[in-house]
């Protein structure tokens, strides 16, 4: 009766989890459906402050990329770039938001290339936008929920082959999943790429305004950074350029 009832109690738990991230989703839907209305009727000032509250709670790359369109459409079109760019973080291989940081770059003068990822770069990244963040917080509840139902299953029953294969293979299972949850978690909240701020930013040969200046660079110029030293961080736009530049003048992505 005991075991029983703390089964149900685990499986109750699990729902109730469940629930509640179903009920913040839907509010989150509705925000979405209201913003979708704004932004089609034209009040763009509107529907950012929507889409920003819905990329608030769900940290949708789908809401990123609507912010980049509501500020495109108010001519602010530095701020466009950078939430086409986080949302590009998020799902790199969107053809939709390429071709909208495409159209955006053509209102900057610089045009400096970061180098294409590798191959196996771009494997993960194919295989990451298969399998949605909200896909893979399922697929790791459903792998716990497993573990802890095998694992009371082998205390209360004893020890059987299946069940300590299936125990095995649940737990396996598990860490996989949550490594691969924590991975994207990080690559989400990294911030190695930034776009560059301010008109005729100076690029310099080290850390500090008392070394040479080797180019200056404008307004929208993504860039990668590569190290890092007080206040000032080291990034390259391109093969060929790169060099100094203070934090200050960027905007991270």
């Amino acid at each position: 009766m005991r075991r029983r009832r703390a089964l149900r109690l685990l499986v109750l738990a699990v729902l109730a989890g469940a629930a509640l991230s179903a009920t913040a989703m839907a509010g989150a839907r509705e925000d979405f459906t209201a913003a979708h209305r704004a932004y089609g009727q034209g009040r763009f000032r509107e529907a950012l402050a929507l889409y920003q509250g819905v990329a608030r709670e769900t940290g949708d790359w789908q809401a990123l990329y609507d912010i980049g369109n509501c500020h495109y459409k108010l001519g602010d079109f530095l701020q466009a770039k950078v939430y086409y760019l986080r949302a590009r973080k998020l799902r790199p291989l969107e053809p939709a938001i390429a071709r909208n940081i495409a159209m955006t770059d053509r209102h900057f003068l610089d045009d400096a290339r970061l180098p294409a990822p590798g191959f196996f770069v771009r494997s993960r990244q194919r295989l990451e936008s298969w399998v949605s963040m909200d896909l893979l917080s399922a697929l790791l509840l459903l792998a716990a929920l497993a573990l802890n139902v095998l694992l009371f299953r082998l205390l209360t029953r004893g020890g059987r082959r299946r069940l300590c294969y299936g125990l095995a293979f649940a737990l396996l299972l598990f860490l996989g999943l949550g490594a691969c949850h924590v991975s994207r978690r990080v690559g989400a909240a990294r911030r190695d790429m930034a776009v560059v701020a301010e008109a005729e930013a100076p690029l310099r040969s080290g850390p500090g305004e008392d070394n040479t200046v080797l180019f200056k660079v404008n307004p929208g110029l993504e860039v990668r950074i590569v190290d890092r030293a007080g206040a000032w961080v080291q990034v390259a736009a391109s093969e060929r350029v790169a060099g100094w530049i203070e934090r200050k003048r960027l905007i991270l992505i």
